[in-house]
């Protein structure tokens, strides 16, 4: 402990610095004993004592410096401190300066409190790390990335946005655990830091397998056609998996621009949405913002979105339009109608096609279906549902139909049910043609009159046309070429020959079942 000798004032005088140093017996244990360090300086700053925490935290050079470099400012002082350990390491310490003002309020002592701090301040800058950067492959987060975009539009010049989506990052976490699809994921960090080395870019992961790329466009900075080339390039090396090569490849959408003060998600938002409709197109596929298709694409997602409480306000309603048999009625078709106040009319197909998009295609079903069969019950009339692909694949679609048939009090018979044929010749998707077949199966063993719509004629398309004896079959009518309707031609009297009636909404000449519009 830095402690000056001990001296006694004289009788009536005033006590010297050390006297008043060692007076106060509590004080001085709580100096001597504090894991604080802590220092005394008389009024003019002169070291007078130093307790032993303080001792083994600075060396004796840097004593005197915690009041020369922290001048008093008021009677409490607190600031942060830069010191090097014994080890040469880098010391954080938070240093209080207090003053200690005698009875007629001048300063006597100026005492120094300091506390190492190294340990939080490594801890805190740890955990702002951990909060900005991805944890797997230590690229910036979603949050780090958005700020960086910030001031990048903020600055003269163009930059360009790229939204990545990594393709069969769920088939390997399914197939070779997720131990390898976190390997991936890294190895794709590392090849796209790599592919930007040169340019001013930052590589960014903000979803499970998307990643972005911001350049801040150079002279030298590449064409986006030569950039895309460059990342497809990078990952199409096979990676080595759990003893497997894995082809690794990414669908991109990109955005350049230069246009200051822009908004970034609005940016990012751009981007994102090019990626989706570059995705559209399959596996791998690029494409390049354009501002008129985006625009249309926000107003059909603002639709989309809507949908939910149109449907459950009653702005969706259904038409029964009649469907005749040589001139005569037999049946009705329910047809959705939804008049969007902005958008306009909505067909029964968009309203089909929209749900399947948003995961509405349950609920409308089951709407739908006891719309349907209250009607048909009510009429004494056959109806005719066509229904989307999600609901023909849906593996409980027999539940909403027995429920519809048994609140209606309706024949099953009297329910023509059309399921989309495009679930029966959709490639790669061999779990939903069982699911279609399940469903063909059960509702033709209840007596519902099945039917397909959208169809092909393609080879599984015919052989459930004749392995369940379906009611009819409406031919997705080929728009003009002349091969197309001779094959159509040709291929009708087979189907009616199946037992298969031919169904049309009026474009099919010669059709045996017609929806009157």
């Amino acid at each position: 402990m830095t402690e000056p000798v001990r001296v006694t004032a004289a009788e009536g005088s005033a006590p010297t610095a050390i006297e008043a140093w060692a007076l106060p017996e509590l004080f001085r244990q709580v100096f001597v004993g504090s894991t604080a360090g802590i220092a005394i300086f008389d009024a003019r700053g002169a070291l007078v004592g130093a307790n032993p925490a303080l001792e083994a935290m600075l060396p004796p050079e840097d004593l005197a410096t915690l009041f020369v470099d922290t001048p008093p400012t008021a009677d409490e002082t607190r600031v942060q401190r830069q010191f090097t350990d014994a080890a040469g390491e880098p010391m954080w310490t938070e240093v209080a300066l207090s003053v200690v003002r005698d009875d007629d309020g001048r300063p006597r002592w100026h005492v120094a409190v300091v506390e190492d701090t190294t340990e939080q301040r490594v801890l805190r800058d740890y955990l702002r790390h951990q909060a900005l950067h991805d944890v797997l492959t230590g690229l910036p987060n979603r949050q780090s990335f958005l700020p960086g975009l910030e001031r990048a539009l903020s600055r003269p010049g163009s930059i360009t946005l790229c939204y990545l989506d990594v393709d069969s990052v769920a088939i390997v976490n399914d197939g070779l655990g997720y131990e390898a699809g976190d390997e991936l994921l890294k190895v794709v960090a590392q090849r796209l830091t790599a592919v930007f080395a040169d340019e001013n870019a930052t590589v960014a992961r903000i979803g499970g397998d998307e990643f972005v790329v911001l350049i801040e466009d150079s002279p030298t900075t590449p064409g986006i056609s030569a950039l895309a080339e460059a990342i497809e390039t990078a990952l199409v090396e096979p990676v080595r998996l759990a003893g497997h090569g894995v082809g690794v490849s990414a669908g991109m959408g990109f955005v350049r621009t230069s246009a200051r003060g822009s908004d970034a998600m609005a940016l990012l938002r751009q981007a994102h949405s090019t990626l989706r409709r570059a995705e559209s197109g399959g596996k791998g596929q690029w494409g390049i913002y354009d501002a008129g298709q985006d625009a249309r694409d926000r107003a059909r997602s603002s639709l989309i979105a809507t949908m939910p409480g149109a449907l459950q306000n009653g702005e969706i309603a259904l038409d029964y339009l009649p469907v005749d048999r040589d001139g005569e009625r037999v049946a009705v078709a329910a047809r959705l109608r939804w008049h969007e106040a902005e958008y306009g009319p909505v067909s029964h197909d968009e309203c089909l096609r929209f749900a399947d998009e948003l995961g509405l295609s349950g609920q409308l079903a089951e709407w739908v279906l006891d719309e349907a069969c209250a009607f048909a019950a009510a009429e004494r009339l056959p109806v005719l549902v066509r229904l989307s692909p999600d609901q023909s694949r849906d593996p409980d679609l027999t539940a909403p139909v027995v429920e519809a048939l048994r609140a209606a009090e309706l024949p099953p018979e009297l329910l023509w049910l059309s399921l989309s044929a495009r679930c029966l010749s959709a490639p790669g998707q061999a779990e939903d043609l069982d699911v279609v077949e399940d469903n063909l199966i059960a509702l033709g063993d209840m007596g519902v009159r099945l039917l397909l719509h959208d169809v092909t004629f393609g080879l599984p398309e015919l052989s459930a046309v004749e392995r369940h004896g379906l009611h009819g079959v409406q031919p997705a009518v080929p728009t003009g070429e002349a091969l197309a309707h001779q094959a159509l031609c040709a291929v009708l009297p087979l189907v009616r020959a199946a037992g298969a009636l031919i169904v049309s909404d009026g474009a099919l000449p010669g059709a045996d079942l017609v929806v009157r519009s």
